[in-house]
């Protein structure tokens, strides 16, 4: 009888522990932070709030430094991480390692070359969940110094040196090297299908800012926002030593990472296209003539590589040998 009445007791009690701890702890269950699919196990992560899916097909642009007009559409307080001009393996690595400790995801805009020289980092980038875009080939510092067709092939073998390099369809997603662009690529990545990327918040971590400092201008440039695109750099230290901290701290302050994806992936141009439009076009000389026809007869515009530009003028004898040898200075436009 004894025995029979300990067995109903230990029976029910465990009945009682396990629906007790249903209804006290399923909530927090539910709402804990994911990665790959996964529970996180950390409740510090910050995890990823939604999945934002980006439709190419009109070739969008986004981000209110460069496009006033044309916001992502996010709600109050939440932020999509972005990062340009990896991949580096003693900072990409580390940013990698944050993020997944935080069960968040960010998009990688990298540089064809840099993607070229470690193919092994950015597979590694895009196998655990993170969208990955492009950054042009080799960066250059202002392609509105460049001929379009040296900006056109930029950022198409960028696109291939990438995808190349991790072996698998990425996102039709670009952004300008230094936010500089101009009308006739914009239209070329409509017509591309590809999403022009700029910012919201910029913490200046290429101005060699401390982890501190860049904390806090993305901190205060999102209380004056609200929301937005937070531009950092995976070849910086600083910015991977502000990271963790960062994370915890949008955290706190009731922050939500949003994770953006593309509905279809990006579609590359044939290879012997690219190598046509290098061979046939030089960039570096302004009077090139391109299969017997000049730039204007060409594309019909004029060139804008550095309009403003001064040099010297050719040095004359004077006809008055009582005036001083004076330099003339000129604008000279191509």
């Amino acid at each position: 009888m004894f025995l029979r009445f300990l067995f109903f007791f230990i029976r029910y009690a465990i009945a009682g522990l396990i629906f007790i701890s249903v209804v006290l702890f399923a909530p927090s269950l539910q709402a804990s932070p994911s990665y790959n699919g996964e529970a996180c196990r950390s409740k510090h992560a910050i995890g990823v709030s939604r999945i934002l899916e980006i439709d190419t097909s009109t070739g969008p642009r986004y981000g209110r430094v460069q496009f006033k007009n044309h916001p992502l559409p996010l709600k109050h307080k939440e932020v999509v991480i972005t990062f340009d001009d990896g991949p580096l393996p003693t900072v990409t690595k580390s940013i990698l390692r944050t993020l997944k400790r935080h069960c968040t995801k960010a998009t990688f805009f990298a540089v064809g070359k840099m993607a070229k020289a470690f193919p092994d980092l950015i597979q590694k980038v895009a196998r655990e969940g993170h969208t990955v875009g492009a950054h042009t080939h080799s960066h250059p510092r202002d392609l509105r110094h460049h001929y379009f067709p040296y900006s056109r092939f930029q950022i198409e073998r960028g696109f291939q040196d990438v995808q190349a390099a991790v072996g698998k369809p990425i996102a039709p997603f670009f952004r300008f090297p230094g936010l500089h662009d101009y009308e006739q690529m914009n239209k070329y990545l409509s017509d591309r299908h590809i999403a022009n990327f700029s910012v919201d918040i910029v913490p200046g971590d290429t101005n060699g800012f401390s982890p501190a400092r860049i904390i806090r201008n993305t901190l205060s440039q999102l209380r004056r926002r609200g929301k937005g695109i937070l531009l950092l750099h995976d070849i910086k230290p600083a910015t991977a030593a502000a990271l963790p901290r960062l994370l915890s701290a949008l955290k706190a302050r009731g922050y939500k990472i949003v994770h953006i994806v593309p509905k279809k992936p990006f579609e590359p141009v044939p290879i012997a296209l690219m190598n046509m439009l290098y061979e046939d076009f030089s960039h570096k000389d302004p009077k090139t003539i391109i299969g017997g026809l000049t730039y204007r007869q060409l594309y019909g515009t004029k060139p804008t590589k550095r309009l403003n530009r001064r040099v010297k003028k050719r040095w004359r004898k004077p006809k008055n040998k009582r005036y001083s040898k004076r330099v003339y200075r000129r604008k000279r436009r191509y």
